[in-house]
């Protein structure tokens, strides 16, 4: 059984979010940036026991690596599904072959009035910020390729990826790899929709609409500290 979550919002959150006894997760620089409630620090441990647990997020290699859960997990899908880490290094195969599927040169996006901060990540996909999302989606759909890439909003980020990036393609490989079937999925955002999707089970937020019939929705506003204990529970019930 594979627990493939997103981490940033779903199960670390920031430390605008961070109460008195959170334990802190990540540091750059010299400064705190992303926390877990100590519950869910020490709840984590019990739960990789039970399954294999796969983080699977759009942070790039350098971000993810800034990471410290307490655990090393045996699989992460970094990068949005571009990179994989097994035992904490980089598989080689695996970027090869996603170069392979990916078959498409990146737009070179100049920050203007609408995009700023604009970063590419490991040369797989590209972000940036925005004031008026909505219309920087519009400006980037005009000057990409669609039929090999996207154009996507994510709150005050937008994105430029290419259409062989999906977390839930990266998630069916590595199914395949290792000869899982049942899994769970935890997600908070538009980005990982395509996961909770082809889900056995998902759990998300109450402000996300999927077509997968077996979900659980969470409150948003506490989704990151209530996730674990229900990904907990689910998989003690299968284990069952």
């Amino acid at each position: 059984m594979l627990f493939a979550s997103d981490l940033d919002n779903t199960l670390i959150h920031s430390y605008k979010k961070a109460k008195k006894d959170d334990i802190c997760v990540e540091v750059k620089d010299g400064k705190e940036l992303s926390f877990m409630s100590k519950e869910n620090y020490e709840l984590l441990k019990e739960v990789v026991k039970k399954c294999e647990f796969v983080p699977v997020t759009t942070r790039s290699l350098e971000q993810y690596q800034r990471i410290n859960l307490g655990i090393i997990p045996k699989y992460a899908i970094v990068a949005h599904g571009a990179i994989l880490l097994i035992d904490g290094k980089v598989d080689e195969g695996w970027t090869i072959e996603t170069r392979k599927l990916m078959d498409v040169k990146l737009p070179e996006i100049i920050k203007n009035d609408i995009i700023f901060d604009v970063r590419y990540v490991d040369d797989f996909f590209v972000f940036g910020k925005s004031e008026s999302p909505q219309k920087a989606v519009e400006y980037l759909e005009s000057v990409i390729d669609h039929t090999k890439l996207i154009a996507c909003a994510v709150h005050n980020k937008v994105y430029v990826l290419p259409r062989a990036l999906e977390k839930s393609f990266a998630l069916k490989r590595l199914k395949m790899r290792i000869n899982e079937e049942f899994v769970i999925c935890s997600g908070d955002s538009e980005l990982d929709i395509s996961m909770l999707e082809i889900a056995d089970i998902a759990i998300n937020p109450n402000t996300l609409q999927l077509q997968n019939q077996n979900h659980h929705k969470l409150n948003e506003e506490s989704f990151s500290l209530e996730m674990l204990k229900k990904a907990a529970e689910l998989i003690e019930n299968h284990r069952n």
